[in-house]
């Protein structure tokens, strides 16, 4: 008797590097198709620029949203280009459209430069932004305590604390400066 495994046969079709379609011939010859989700190195590949600008302002949305909200809200020339690159997230599987034409985020992927944001909807910062808060809590208590217990070893952890704080600071600050879609512009 053959194994069921080695009666099925998959062929896999790549378009555009993405993985459209996965095709299984069972031993009855029925063929069911599914859709399988791009990988987030390919959405991160695919998603740039405006349509990149168009998810982040969604992202800090929950609400739905027309095309022309978000052609005013991201600054984009007019709401035909808001359409394309609304488009383009549809077709990827990150946003859906509603029967009222408005656009939700479906599928929240944090790709490119968006892996260095957390939280959700109008709270979103940088990673480093905790690391430097933790860091610089530690340092100030410590250099309290550093008054009781003078010692050259109390010194130089307190300089290297100081050192981390510095450059996890800086980072924040740099990765808050690099986002696509600025905070003041809500």
């Amino acid at each position: 008797m053959q194994d069921s495994k080695s009666r099925t046969k998959v062929a896999v079709f790549k378009y555009h590097s993405l993985l459209l379609a996965i095709i299984k011939l069972g031993s009855a010859g029925v063929v069911v198709l599914t859709k399988n989700e791009p990988t987030d190195e390919e959405l991160a590949e695919l998603i740039k620029g405006k349509t990149l600008s168009v998810y982040w302002y969604m992202l800090r949305h929950t609400e739905p949203l027309t095309a022309r909200e978000i052609q005013r809200g991201a600054k984009l020339s007019s709401p035909s280009l808001s359409m394309h690159h609304l488009e383009r997230l549809r077709q990827h599987g990150l946003v859906e459209k509603d029967v009222h034409g408005q656009y939700s985020v479906k599928r929240d992927v944090r790709i490119g430069i968006l892996n260095q944001f957390m939280g959700k909807g109008r709270i979103m910062v940088p990673r480093f932004l905790f690391y430097a808060t933790f860091f610089s809590s530690i340092t100030a208590d410590l250099t309290t305590l550093a008054f009781w217990f003078a010692d050259w070893y109390s010194a130089i952890l307190l300089v290297l604390l100081i050192l981390a704080c510095i450059v996890l600071w800086y980072e924040a600050l740099k990765i808050w400066r690099e986002q696509p879609f600025p905070e003041g512009d809500d």
